[in-house]
């Protein structure tokens, strides 16, 4: 055989090889954690189902861990309970510093218009027979209103709302938002934070566009019950979820989890769209998708060291 050719079946042999998983000499499960967006009980159903698929491309069973909480995914990834987290961008920051978790895709998002994405809008959203009419209004009235965060660690759900408040001059940096509210509550989910103004209990509360208006918002309500909100304001901007890999996966099987998950992507879209309503999965530059966060948690003075430890 030619040298040169020879060479090039050698190369083509190396690049197979880096591209499997791990050897037999560890086949334990890989755990992949999925934040709790919406009814954990939801999630689980098509996690399970998006597993599966994940296992059976990479050969190896993949358990799934629905935490309560979004701070038990970023302690999840931190203590290598989870090999695998699909989470936003600050409970990523969060795992990256205390546990050095690296991204591997992001999230695409197709918007209401029908533009491929990946950034979103954190929106404020009402009844739809609230007296609340515009932004000027939210601004003008907060003292008398009970503000509904989706959790103290999410993205669109409060650095990016805390933030819009400090940049319209509602709040100092490092303020509390119960300052400025008559009621402040940290619901745990989107769909918890939607239902609770649907039951009264809040004025208003910040979540991402997707969970009330595009293609896949019924993952999250019911048609029925969307019928009943509206968006009242939006703070553009914010990094789509991601999946990362706790610090544990080598370089090996990061890729391999990575090219399986975008196979899933291309070839069965819907397991993404029952999970959280992604209609793909891109590669991206880490620090270039969660900029805007990072931007927005400098501006905001959140003591992001005392989230999560």
């Amino acid at each position: 055989m030619p040298m040169i050719a020879r060479r090039t079946l050698i190369a083509a042999a190396g690049a197979a090889l880096l591209a499997r998983p791990a050897p037999a000499a560890d086949r334990r499960p890989w755990v992949f954690a999925f934040q709790p967006q919406k009814d954990p009980a939801g999630i689980r159903r098509a996690a399970d189902e998006m597993a599966a698929a994940l296992g059976a491309r990479l050969e190896r069973e993949v358990r799934v861990l629905v935490p309560l909480a979004y701070p038990a995914t970023v302690q999840a990834l931190v203590s290598r309970q989870a090999d695998v987290a699909w989470l936003s961008s600050l409970p990523f920051l969060l795992a990256r510093r205390d546990g050095g978790a690296r991204l591997i895709l992001a999230e695409v998002r197709t918007d209401s218009q029908g533009r491929a994405r990946t950034d979103y809008d954190s929106v404020f959203v009402v009844r739809r027979d609230s007296p609340l009419k515009d932004f000027a209004d939210l601004k003008r009235r907060a003292p008398a209103l009970a503000m509904v965060f989706t959790s103290s660690t999410s993205t669109s759900g409060f650095v990016f709302p805390y933030d819009r408040f400090i940049r319209e001059g509602m709040l100092k940096p490092r303020q509390p938002p119960e300052t400025l509210f008559r009621q402040v509550a940290y619901a745990g989910g989107y769909t918890q934070a939607l239902e609770q103004v649907l039951a009264g209990r809040g004025d208003v509360c910040a979540v991402s566009d997707y969970t009330v208006e595009g293609p896949r918002r019924t993952v999250y309500l019911p048609e029925e019950k969307q019928r009943e909100l509206r968006i009242l304001e939006r703070t553009p901007g914010v990094p789509t979820h991601l999946i990362a890999v706790s610090a544990a996966v080598d370089a090996r099987n990061a890729r391999a989890i990575r090219d399986a998950l975008l196979d899933l992507s291309r070839t069965r879209p819907t397991l993404l769209s029952d999970v959280y309503g992604a209609s793909a999965l891109a590669v991206v530059d880490e620090d270039r998708h969660v900029a805007a966060t990072v931007r927005a948690i400098e501006r905001t003075g959140l003591p992001i060291r005392d989230l999560v430890r």
